[in-house]
């Protein structure tokens, strides 16, 4: 148990509130017990709990599931006309907890042992578990039998059956974790597939935040790009950190700084030839 300052304890007190309110969170048995660590929004007045989570990581066993490459869900998106940016709300929280993962992620604070119901950050499979249910959901793999009823322990992975091969896809490619661009050639075809995406979601209990969402644009931001018909661009916001830095004064500081520069290398003209007298101008310093 980590200390806490007496200044967050009524925020925090409320939070826990809202957290067992909305059956997030269940008071905990559990002999794991990771720490909290409490962080103030930029508004400056908010909180979010965050949960440390280190220990239980190091301990938990990888799961092989691949997250997609950012380079791959980039490619061909030029040449469509109109883009939807969505932005899936809860995150992580729209993933059912088992029993013995509910025990792994029990958490102490000032206010008890407390234990998550849905699935919270930090934890090390996250990622590896919403992508594979979003894949699922957009691709359709498996569904739950139709003539057995389950209940809330359905897995569909273990007790699910193949959907017919013949169906189709909802958008033709994959989403990065919770962020899903929907490209189309033609208005119509950016509405089909905007339906499409929107009873896959109501199939499976996906929620779209609308506020963090951009609907039928000539351009939009994805996946830290701006992409249009006009091609990629680099999202200036992320290259102010490049820009900002001093020159290099060391060879590890050039490579550190060559390291970072690579990210953007597709929008620099000639990037391998000014690395390379980038590099011979600190060896001869």
């Amino acid at each position: 148990f980590r200390k806490l300052r007496i200044q967050f304890r009524e925020k925090l007190a409320d939070l826990m509130k809202g957290l067992l309110s909305a059956k997030m969170i269940n008071y905990s048995r559990s002999p794991w017990a990771s720490p909290i660590v409490v962080i103030i929004k930029k508004n400056g007045v908010d909180i979010r709990l965050c949960i440390d989570y280190r220990l239980v990581n190091r301990l938990t066993q990888l799961m092989v599931y691949p997250v997609p490459l950012i380079n791959d869900l980039l490619e061909d998106l030029e040449s469509t006309l109109w883009y939807c940016s969505l932005d899936m709300a809860s995150g992580f929280w729209v993933v059912k907890m088992t029993d013995r993962a509910r025990l792994i992620s029990a958490f102490i604070t000032p206010f008890g042992l407390f234990e998550w119901n849905r699935m919270p950050f930090g934890l090390k499979n996250a990622p590896q578990i919403y992508q594979r249910m979003i894949d699922n959901a957009l691709y359709g793999f498996t569904r739950i039998p139709k003539s057995e009823d389950h209940g809330s322990t359905a897995d569909v992975y273990e007790g699910g059956e193949p959907v017919d091969p013949g169906s189709l896809s909802v958008l033709g490619r994959r989403s990065y974790i919770d962020d899903i661009l929907i490209p189309a050639n033609s208005w119509n075809q950016l509405c089909d597939r905007v339906e499409g995406l929107l009873e896959a979601c109501d199939k499976w209990n996906l929620s779209i935040s609308v506020v963090k969402s951009f609907w039928g644009m000539p351009k939009v931001e994805f996946l830290g790009h701006k992409v249009s018909r006009n091609g990629l661009g680099a999202n200036p916001k992320d290259l102010s950190a490049l820009t900002d830095l001093a020159f290099p004064g060391s060879l590890r500081a050039m490579q550190s700084f060559l390291g970072s520069l690579n990210y953007y290398s597709r929008f620099i003209e000639d990037t391998r030839r000014f690395c390379t007298n980038c590099e011979k101008s600190t060896l001869l310093r």
